[in-house]
């Protein structure tokens, strides 16, 4: 993923960050789909969207952390653009990223800090990772950057040039809800194991809730617990 934006030395990018990252399970795949993506061609805008719970934020802090550990290419910032955030908000963590965020910047209208930050980015390498978006790719880059630059982003709407992230199969949501319980708690009693099959099956295959309840699952001893 290349945008093509200007670059002014005498801006200061702060400096690229890991996100907080737990091992997961069935997310590899789409992370390297991703990765391959990036790597074939130029993209414009990668929207990666699934049902709420699945584990878009996490393949999302995974890919900012494969950027940190694999290439320095790449100007990577990262912004939250939920529904209830306004545009300027947004600008406003991607200017404190590349280091636009002064007194005068607060003053300044939406159109003239997406001309700045556009500004700043054109003629570099640069991924956007957006979380929580609720708008089309096109009119929020229009909105934040002033042209249809290139990001990726997460969301759970459809869209163009999208990766859809699926709910784990049976096998891996298994795995997945053994991981949170524990091999403790599991040899308790036969029943807890039978449990656990059947709460697997009425999660059925969503992430979230998989860890949720087999984290609290994990301080059962018993079945009726």
């Amino acid at each position: 993923m290349e945008i093509s934006v200007m670059w002014l030395a005498s801006h200061h990018f702060l400096p690229q960050t890991k996100r907080p990252s737990e091992p997961t399970v069935g997310l590899e795949s789409y992370v390297n789909q991703v990765w391959s993506s990036l790597q074939k061609e130029q993209v414009g805008v990668i929207g990666i969207y699934a049902l709420g719970g699945v584990g878009k934020t996490t393949l999302l802090n995974q890919i900012n952390n494969k950027f940190h550990d694999t290439t320095h290419d790449y100007r990577v910032t990262w912004a939250v653009a939920s529904q209830d955030r306004p545009i300027e908000k947004v600008q406003d963590q991607i200017a404190k990223r590349i280091g636009l965020s002064n007194e005068g910047w607060e003053s300044r209208s939406r159109d003239e800090k997406a001309g700045d930050i556009f500004n700043v980015l054109c003629r570099k390498k640069f991924a956007v990772l957006l979380d929580d978006i609720w708008e089309r790719a096109y009119a929020l880059s229009v909105s934040l950057f002033g042209c249809c630059c290139q990001m990726f982003q997460q969301t759970t709407n459809n869209m163009a040039n999208n990766i859809k992230v699926e709910c784990l199969p049976p096998g891996k949501a298994l795995k997945l809800f053994e991981e949170k319980v524990g091999s403790e708690t599991l040899q308790m009693h036969p029943d807890i194991r039978k449990l656990a099959t059947a709460v697997v099956e009425e999660c059925a295959g969503l992430p979230l809730a998989l860890i949720t309840i087999g984290r609290a699952m994990a301080s059962k001893k018993t079945p009726p617990e």
